[in-house]
């Protein structure tokens, strides 16, 4: 029975590791690795929505934009305005994705965060299972 729960929690935490993970690491570890520092313009505020800034930038002769929460070394949003400049790094191979402050705290963070969730989520599922299949037992 606990080579089961074993299988299952280790299955768990890999779906989990792989799914939250493939959303923002694999860009934050190219950005780490490749990005290049930028300058950007805020185009609004919203504070309501995560604290999210939008701003815009150019590399080469596009225009970008983006849109996300303000990472060191930005000011945070209640000291932030329109207008004003902020410090984004883009990918230069693609200049479309950019984040709002330096990348290796996000990385951080978002490694962290995947880590705990890999590891909490299943260790509850699991435990919860466990419990309720005890109970079962008790029962019968």
């Amino acid at each position: 029975m606990m080579m089961r729960y074993a299988i299952v929690w280790l299955t768990l935490a890999v779906a989990i590791a792989g799914g939250i993970g493939s959303l923002n690491l694999p860009t934050y570890r190219r950005l780490v690795a490749h990005g290049v520092a930028g300058h950007a313009t805020v185009v609004s505020l919203h504070p309501q929505d995560h604290n999210t800034v939008l701003y815009e930038y150019r590399v080469g002769g596009g225009m970008f934009r983006g849109q996300m929460q303000s990472w060191q070394p930005n000011p945070p949003l209640a000291q932030t305005n329109e207008g004003d400049s902020v410090v984004i790094f883009y990918d230069p191979a693609h200049p479309d994705v950019s984040v709002l402050g330096e990348p290796r705290g996000m990385l951080h963070n978002e490694t962290t965060f995947v880590g705990r969730a890999a590891i909490g989520l299943p260790t509850f599922i699991v435990i919860a299972w466990a419990f309720k299949e005890s109970r079962k037992r008790a029962v019968t």
